[in-house]
């Protein structure tokens, strides 16, 4: 039997939705039953204290948003102004591609940025994608490299990338068990040379071992990249509830 754990929603799931009827969409996650979200570069157009009220009129709470790097180095201050009013205190670096030393530049610029909020009551996670595991630097896959030479950086760990990219995410959900505050739930199944993301429990990852590996106190927010809206979101969750989740 699996630990409980509450599963949020990261609405990048829902992007094409929201970027059509922002307000609609909220209004279907709320009814869904969901009550956590995390942010993904859509916002209504809302200001942070505005989102933050559409969210509360529906039960709903933001509580970690992805920034890619772009925005951090066009705006720092303005994101971190948008966060304190969105009640958000968990930024999410969400995607870098690189090679080399290129990692060691982004593990340099990620500790700095990291310490700037820290200072602001806001942590910084990274999140890693598949090829963070498959690629290595100095006999490591790269996302050790990172994280060794970031001391504060933290990480949301996708579970379901780590799967792709030829790791255990249960080993790395044990190995970095202090420093993963946030946790994504995906699932996936091959795709010729690629990968589908697809409804949890309809794919090949293992969720039910993930979940009972997640750290005690970590956020768990469900993402399925390639979605069919609500119809997916409502799949994953009726998965859940047969977990008992």
């Amino acid at each position: 039997m699996t630990q409980r754990v509450s599963v949020g929603l990261q609405l990048y799931t829902l992007r094409e939705q929201l970027a059509q009827d922002f307000f609609g969409t909220l209004d279907a996650v709320a009814a869904s039953g969901i009550t956590e979200v995390e942010l993904a570069g859509e916002y209504g157009g809302l200001d942070g204290p505005g989102l933050r009220a559409a969210l509360a009129e529906r039960g709903l709470t933001a509580t970690a948003a992805h920034i890619g790097g772009q925005v951090w180095e066009q705006d720092t201050a303005g994101q971190i102004d948008f966060l304190h009013g969105v009640g958000v205190k968990r930024a999410v670096y969400p995607w870098f591609k690189g090679e080399g030393q290129e990692w060691v530049k982004l593990a340099e610029q990620l500790e700095g940025l990291s310490q700037k909020l820290a200072a602001e009551g806001i942590s910084l996670s990274y999140h890693n994608h598949d090829h963070e595991l498959s690629e290595t630097l100095d006999g490591q896959p790269v996302l050790d490299v990172l994280l060794e030479r970031a001391p504060t950086l933290q990480l949301e760990l996708d579970t379901a990338w780590v799967y792709a990219g030829g790791k255990d995410p249960v080993e790395y959900l044990k190995r970095y068990a202090d420093r993963t505050p946030l946790v994504h739930l995906k699932d996936l199944r091959r795709d010729g040379e690629g990968w589908l993301t697809v409804e949890l429990g309809a794919g090949e990852v293992p969720l039910t071992a993930i979940l009972e590996a997640v750290p005690p106190g970590a956020t768990v927010f469900y993402e399925q990249d390639q979605a069919d809206g609500m119809a997916s979101v409502k799949a994953s969750l009726e998965f859940l509830g047969s977990l008992g989740k």
